[in-house]
C-alpha cells in the first residue's frame, strides 16, 4: 500500500471551470479516491487553478509535493515550462515518486528545441500518454523510456435506453465554443440544410463560451432558427442528454487535439459521430463503423457528409452500434489497470 497519492493539475473548483483538461483531471482524483484505503491510504489534491488568488501557493505545491509518496501530475504547458523542473528536483532529493499523466497531443511540439525538459521527463517513473502515436514519438524520437499508453477515460456505469424518436434528426455539438473547434461549421451547415429544404432537424450547443467569440456567436445565434446553445452541461446530465441525439458534430480546428472527451460521451450515450480529421482522429474513431472522419479544415466536406448520414437513418443507426464496440476500452477499469501495474501494487 501507498501512504500518501497527491493529484497535481488543474481541476477548475474555484469556479467550476469545464473543459477537457479539468475533466480529466478530476477523473484521474475520483478514480484513485476509489482505491482508498486499500491501495492508497490517502489521496489528496492541489488545483493549480488557486493560482490565480495567489502566487504564494506555489509553496503550498512544493510542501504538498514533499509530503507524498505518489504524485501524478497532469500539468498545462505553461506549468510543465516552469514548475516541472522545481517538482522534479523535489522529487528526487525527497524520493517521491513521479508519474506525469498526458493531457491533448501537444507535448512533442512542446519537448522541442527543449533538452532540459526531455531529460527530466526521461528521469521520472511514468509518463502517460493518451494517444498511441505519441507514445511512439515520446520513445523513438526523445528516447523516453517508461512511456504507457492510458487512454482517456470516464467512470461510469450508464447504459443508454432505446428512446422512441419522433422523426426528426438531432444533431448536437458539445465543446468549448471557441472558433477553432468549428462553431461557424455549424452555422454553414445550418444555410445549406435550409437551401436542400431538409426539414425536422435541430442542432443543439453546449460548452462554456470562449469570452473573445462571445459576441460574435451570439449574433450569429440571433440569425440562427436551427442552432440553439443550451449552456454547459453538468457531468450529471451528460449521458441522459446525449442518448436523446442521433449524431455528434465535432467539425474541429485544433490539429494536435488529444482524445476528445466529447467523443467519449458521446460513445457511451451510443451517439455517432462525424469529425475533421485531426492528427489522431484515426486513434478513436474507426471510420464508417462508429463514426465518420472527413478532410481536416474543409467545411464543404464535412457539411457534405452530414446530409449524407442525415439522410440514410440506416446508415445512422449502423454507426450508433458501432459506438458500443470502443466503450470497454476507454473504461475507468482498463485505465486502472495501466496504472496500478505501474506502481508496484499488489495484485
Amino acid at each position: 500500500m501507498i501512504n500518501k497519492a497527491l493529484v497535481l493539475g488543474y481541476f477548475g473548483f474555484e469556479n467550476n471551470h469545464l473543459d477537457g483538461q479539468t475533466v480529466k483531471t478530476r477523473n484521474i482524483l475520483d478514480l484513485l479516491k476509489t482505491k482508498e484505503p486499500t491501495e492508497f491510504k490517502q489521496v489528496n489534491y492541489f488545483d493549480t487553478q488557486s493560482f490565480q488568488r495567489s502566487k504564494w501557493r506555489i509553496f503550498k505545491v512544493f510542501q504538498s509535493v514533499i509530503q507524498s509518496d505518489i504524485v501524478y501530475y497532469l500539468p498545462a504547458q505553461n506549468n510543465l515550462r516552469f514548475i516541472f523542473p522545481f517538482i522534479f528536483i523535489l522529487s528526487k532529493i525527497f524520493n517521491v515518486k513521479l508519474h506525469y499523466i498526458v493531457i491533448g497531443g501537444w507535448l512533442t511540439e512542446f519537448l522541442n528545441g527543449k533538452p532540459l525538459h526531455r531529460w527530466m521527463l526521461s528521469k521520472i517513473d511514468a509518463v502517460y500518454p493518451e494517444l498511441d502515436e505519441l507514445s511512439t514519438t515520446l520513445k523513438t524520437k526523445f528516447g523516453l523510456k517508461r512511456v504507457y499508453q492510458l487512454h482517456n477515460f470516464r467512470i461510469t456505469d450508464f447504459q443508454p435506453s432505446e428512446i422512441k424518436k419522433s422523426g426528426e434528426i438531432k444533431l448536437v455539438f458539445m465543446a468549448r465554443i471557441h472558433p477553432l473547434k468549428g462553431v461557424k461549421t455549424l452555422f454553414e451547415l445550418e444555410n445549406e440544410i435550409q437551401k436542400q429544404g431538409i426539414a425536422k432537424l435541430t442542432i443543439d450547443v453546449y460548452g462554456p463560451i470562449y469570452l473573445p467569440f462571445e459576441e460574435e456567436f451570439n449574433a450569429l445565434l440571433s440569425e440562427s432558427q436551427i442552432v440553439k446553445y443550451h449552456g454547459v452541461l453538468q457531468a450529471e446530465d451528460i449521458y441522459n442528454t446525449l442518448q436523446n441525439y442521433d449524431l455528434l458534430l465535432f467539425p474541429t480546428q485544433f490539429y494536435t487535439e488529444g482524445f476528445p472527451g466529447t467523443i467519449l460521451d458521446a460513445y457511451i450515450s451510443k451517439v455517432p459521430v462525424i469529425a475533421t480529421k485531426w492528427k489522431y482522429a484515426n486513434e478513436f474513431i474507426e471510420n464508417n463503423k462508429s463514426g465518420k472522419i472527413v478532410t481536416f479544415n474543409d467545411s464543404n466536406e464535412f457539411i457534405n457528409e452530414t446530409i449524407k448520414l442525415v439522410q440514410d437513418k440506416n446508415e445512422l443507426l449502423k454507426l450508433k452500434e458501432g459506438t458500443q464496440n470502443l466503450v470497454h476500452k476507454f473504461s475507468a477499469g482498463e485505465a486502472w489497470k495501466v496504472l496500478k501495474s505501474k506502481i508496484d501494487l499488489p495484485s
